[in-house]
């Protein structure tokens, strides 16, 4: 069977499938510059050099633009054409360079998020971090959808077909590595205060995080099943929803404990230790009035 033969076929389907639907999308007022630069690009060969230098700057750099809310503000989405990036990238899996480019697709995915979960670690504030939180997680679900349209081709012919996953499940599951693991506890501490004062944090904040979280992983709603609730209406409770509340309980758990931990207080040990340094205060006090009284006689 002729593997290489065989590829090209299955990806001319995609593009005239793609191409018919036309779920890339729109011009969306592209400078006509750029739009001359890719259409030029997809007449010249892909080689090494080309691939590094032209290409994938080109591509990387919408790549790291969808997964970031906060660049939007100088260069928004639209300024680049979703057709004609669709177009560059089916020329480069075309011309062989599948594997590559889904190797430094995943590098650049993974090394943003990175990049995303370093700014949360350094806000100190809950209400700061709850929005630079909901921001992320909400442009993160919008970007998943732009990108698997973007990279369909490479998708279907590639990472589905050889590698039999999907690219907006990846997206998803290194959001919730990269992210969502990594802050677990504070997410179940802010849902917590959430229902404790519920405008202490907007609700439109709030709800921003709960439905990015649900379209992503309807799974989330153990981070605080009843904040899901009041915020995705008509949600339909899993079969195993019990396990999902204890599992629920069990981190509210570990993360009062760790609260406790980090002011000095260690189970077991640290009464023993308030008891003796009670008794060592008492003998103490029992010298003193003893001393006092052999003074006065």
């Amino acid at each position: 069977m002729n593997v290489k033969s065989e590829d090209h076929n299955s990806m001319d389907v995609v593009m005239r499938d793609n191409e018919n639907r036309r779920t890339t999308g729109p011009n969306f007022g592209m400078n006509p510059a750029s739009i001359i630069l890719l259409k030029f690009l997809i007449q010249v060969p892909v080689n090494e050099c080309t691939y590094e230098t032209t290409f994938w700057p080109q591509v990387s750099g919408f790549v790291r633009l969808a997964l970031k809310a906060e660049l939007q503000n100088e260069r928004p989405l639209h300024t680049y054409s979703h057709e004609e990036l669709y177009r560059s990238i089916y020329w480069m899996c075309w011309q062989g360079f599948q594997k590559r480019l889904h190797a430094d697709l995943m590098r650049e995915i993974e090394e943003t998020l990175i990049d995303l979960a370093n700014q949360l670690e350094i806000i100190p504030q809950p209400e700061e971090w709850v929005v630079k939180f909901a921001e992320i997680g909400k442009n993160h679900a919008k970007a998943a959808d732009i990108l698997s349209s973007i990279f369909a081709y490479l998708d279907k012919t590639y990472i589905q077909y050889f590698l039999h996953e999907n690219l907006k499940k990846i997206l998803f599951d290194q959001f919730r590595k990269q992210i969502v693991e990594k802050f677990e506890k504070r997410v179940v501490y802010v849902f917590g205060v959430v229902l404790d004062n519920p405008e202490k944090f907007g609700v439109n904040i709030v709800a921003d995080i709960v439905i990015s979280l649900y379209k992503m992983n309807p799974d989330y709603i153990y981070l605080n099943p009843t904040v899901f609730q009041n915020s995705i209406p008509d949600m339909q409770m899993p079969l195993d929803f019990e396990d999902i509340r204890l599992r629920h309980q069990r981190l509210e758990t570990q993360y009062q404990i760790e609260n406790l931990k980090r002011e000095g207080w260690e189970p077991g040990i640290s009464q023993l230790k308030r008891t003796s340094s009670s008794m060592d205060t008492e003998e103490n006090e029992e010298d003193e009035e003893h001393n006092s009284v052999k003074r006065v006689r």
